[in-house]
């Protein structure tokens, strides 16, 4: 698939070189099959299977940028891309920012790619699949108040990415990854409880599916008997999945489109305290088996590890070569696309938060009065300038450095930058949740209602 991949893009920037001395172009390739076999109380609901490819084609001169894309890929069709966008380049807005990359030179990394590639993905039967999922739902079921499992999910993916252009650049990975989600639900008396676990990795084998199981047998089940709390000021901690959510924000936040258009209450604030010294950020796209490694960005330029956040001190936005161009800087390899019908874009890879020394365990015991946030709800509404956040929220409190009784229905509020500067402890348990891991961390206090 690779190999095909590559001849073709050799060819088709050959050509696209030969039309033009002044045009700069670009070349991006995909091509990824997936699987899905989901199972719903129980019993198979169904498998799905597909198969994608497509081909984008950027053209740059004198400012101007043009772009076409299309599923599907060969030679004729790529030709015909190249005139679309070619076509596009006298209405184009003129910005000198507007450029593509220039080739950066990288060592070959065999060892790095042997970890996002699984031989193994796509041959087990669905037979076999659908005995792994059984086996996560009977862990489920041994959790106390499981009354049964709403739906239980497995998927798989892989492909490759050849980004060339006509100035000599050429990239080419490729990549898979397996999943696994499941729904339980716990009752007591006439009271229901949804708890959701998932996983996800670059090898199969690395899924431990009753594991998964007995997490949301437990997420489920913790929470049956969950009363409202009245209102207070106290610390709040977060468990990893919850965390997550936030550094989804920050990752959005954190992008150099979103400083530079006035998006972002980070803008301006670079080498300036934004956080907790306790708190490091790193995003690293060559973390082995991580699900957004990868040794080139969409751009084909080479990734590299970095401190977004560094004690609490930011150091660094996620740029492409568009937004590092408008700093007159280099691209920091951060450019993403959606799919192949995309413009890159600045975006995180692995991001996550970097975990403390002490335990989560440890960490609750030493928390007088608390909440352990296990939900949260809302946290599209937190205002990307002003930082100001009301989520709703479910989870347990702490009385004493003790896990007590389950609360619901509570909403907490504050500031974004005021809850990253009021981080006091950060556990050792870090947790990727696909592409963003987070360990238990606590916020030393937040208004709660």
């Amino acid at each position: 698939m690779t190999a095909d991949l590559e001849t073709l893009a050799r060819d088709a920037v050959a050509w696209m070189k030969s039309q033009s001395a002044e045009t700069r172009a670009e070349l991006y390739l995909s091509r990824g099959e997936e699987r899905l076999m989901s199972r719903r109380e129980g019993e198979r609901d169904g498998v799905e299977a597909s198969e994608n490819s497509g081909a984008g084609v950027r053209v740059a001169r004198g400012g101007r940028v043009g772009f076409a894309a299309a599923g599907g890929a060969d030679l004729e069709a790529i030709k015909e891309l190249y005139a679309r966008a070619l076509e596009q380049l006298p209405h184009a807005e003129s910005d000198s920012s507007r450029d593509l990359p220039e080739p950066q030179a990288d060592k070959p990394d065999a060892a790095f790619a042997a970890t996002l590639w699984d031989e193994s993905l796509f041959t087990a039967s669905w037979e076999i699949v659908g005995e792994k999922l059984a086996r996560a739902e009977a862990a489920a079921k041994a959790e106390p108040h499981i009354a049964r499992i709403m739906r239980a999910e497995y998927a798989e993916s892989r492909g490759s990415v050849v980004v060339a252009g006509t100035n000599g650049l050429f990239a080419s990975e490729r990549a898979g990854s397996a999943s696994v989600s499941l729904t339980a639900a716990a009752e007591s008396g006439a009271e229901l409880q949804l708890g959701e676990s998932y996983r996800a990795a670059r090898f199969a084998s690395a899924l431990d599916f009753a594991s998964i199981g007995r997490d949301a047998g437990r997420r489920a089940g913790a929470l049956l008997g969950a009363r409202r709390t009245g209102g207070s000021r106290r610390a709040v901690l977060f468990e990893p999945w919850v965390g997550v959510e936030f550094l989804e924000l920050l990752a959005e936040l954190l992008s150099a489109d979103e400083t530079q258009g006035g998006r972002s209450l980070l803008a301006g604030k670079l080498g300036t305290k934004v956080a907790s010294p306790l708190v490091t950020l790193r995003d690293d796209p060559r973390r082995p088996g991580g699900l957004g490694s990868c040794r080139f960005d969409d751009e084909g330029l080479p990734t590299r590890d970095k401190a977004m956040i560094e004690a609490g001190v930011l150091r660094e936005f996620f740029h492409d070569t568009s937004s590092a161009a408008k700093e007159g800087r280099k691209s920091n390899g951060c450019a993403y696309r959606e799919s192949y019908t995309g413009l890159p874009a600045p975006g995180a890879s692995n991001l996550f938060l970097a975990p403390g020394p002490t335990t989560r365990e440890a960490l609750i015991a030493g928390t007088k009065s608390g909440l352990l946030v296990a939900e949260v709800l809302g946290m599209h509404m937190v205002d990307p300038v002003s930082g100001a956040f009301s989520v709703g929220v479910s989870g347990l409190l702490i009385d004493c450095g003790a896990v007590a009784k389950p609360v619901k229905g509570a909403m907490i509020s504050g500031n974004l930058l005021e809850l990253l500067s009021l981080i006091d402890g950060v556990a050792s348990d870090l947790t990727f949740q696909g592409s963003l891991g987070a360990p238990t961390f606590r916020v030393s206090s937040l208004d709660i209602a």
